[in-house]
């Protein structure tokens, strides 16, 4: 089921994301204020091969001179997953053909093999290595993951603001990219179970992202006023919210929860609706609907194989929620903002 759904995700991610690839570069050529040439200059420069390179090559040489084992593994998986990526991307480029955004002068494109420069576009290559070498690093150094995914989005996000590439592109370079890292990393027979796992806790952020472009970039097919959205998804946060926190106080009320109980998930479903909600968008309230099945097919699983952690002791799991809900509230209101500052076109 995972697996299925994720598929047809995909499907339909790319699907709507070609619908805004030349609307994107018409606003990102809109923009020639030299502080984004800056930025984007350097999340190029970040996800260059030589700089990634260099990266787990001094990973390597610290692990090798301390003799820390992970930082040896990390080095090792980095540049193997780095190589693998890169080939696979270069088989994907000429053999699809996209041309680059400057090369593109209409909307029609059909894939068609071809070695001549500038046809290269799908997927992007910086974005695929990006996101293979964070992958890694996020296995062997999970504490800063947040920061190997976060310079890898920067990364990808940066491909499109230069306009060097195509949302697609992006997207592409980020399936391929993680995809292959844990192929590197994992032994086969584990490769169904961290293949499932990076689907039911990724997902949720790639549809986030995605949420966020769809809205910012003019399209047609929005269906709900701004302010009336951001109601309902205002309204739908904070029943998902207070029966997230009603849960976590009842099991953590008067000392800790027996072990192997912890909050039902079902809540922070109706929280991501909520967020969705806010967009007025059936795309992106369809898609966030069928990342939340995968993410609650996920964690099931995992709650049945697994016995988790109990929450800790003392009001702390409250807090915790109650600044998760601090921050979807804070993405309404930005998602608010952010549509009632763009037309959109009418279909």
């Amino acid at each position: 089921m995972i697996f299925v759904l994720s598929g047809l995700l995909f499907l339909g991610l790319f699907a709507f994301l070609a619908q805004i690839d030349g609307p994107t570069l018409q606003i990102v050529h809109s923009f020639t204020h030299p502080a984004i040439d800056h930025i984007g200059t350097i999340g190029n420069h970040i996800g260059d091969g030589v700089t990634l390179v260099l990266i787990s090559l001094g990973i390597g040489a610290v692990g090798f001179r301390l003799g820390w084992p992970t930082w040896k593994s990390a080095s090792i998986h980095s540049l193997l997953a780095h190589g693998v990526a890169g080939l696979f991307t270069q088989i994907l480029k000429h053999t699809i053909g996209r041309p680059r955004p400057r090369l593109k002068q209409s909307q029609d494109w059909e894939i068609a093999p071809s070695l001549e420069s500038g046809w290269d576009s799908f997927p992007s290559g910086h974005t695929t290595a990006s996101f293979a070498v964070a992958t890694v690093l996020a296995y062997h150094f999970p504490k800063a993951k947040m920061l190997w995914y976060g310079l890898a989005a920067f990364n990808g996000t940066c491909r499109v603001i230069t306009g060097a590439h195509f949302p697609t592109d992006v997207l592409g370079g980020v399936l391929v990219g993680i995809g292959t890292a844990l192929l590197i990393i994992h032994s086969p027979e584990k490769w169904k179970t961290f293949f499932q796992h990076t689907l039911t806790h990724g997902l949720p952020w790639l549809i986030t992202a995605f949420g966020i472009v769809w809205i910012s970039v003019p399209h047609p097919g929005i269906e709900l006023e701004p302010s009336l959205s951001l109601f309902l998804g205002l309204i739908t946060i904070g029943i998902g919210l207070g029966l997230r926190l009603w849960w976590i106080r009842e099991l953590t009320f008067g000392g800790t929860p027996p072990p192997g109980r912890w909050p039902s998930q079902w809540p922070c479903l109706i929280m991501g609706l909520g967020l969705a909600t806010s967009t007025g968008s059936l795309v992106v309230l369809g898609a966030s609907l069928m990342t939340g099945i995968i993410w609650w097919q996920g964690t099931q699983f995992e709650f049945t194989t697994k016995i988790k952690s109990n929450p800790s002791d003392g009001f702390k799991p409250i807090w915790t929620e109650a600044i998760i809900g601090l921050v979807m509230f804070f993405l309404t209101i930005l998602i608010f903002s952010i549509r009632s500052g763009v037309n959109f076109v009418s279909p």
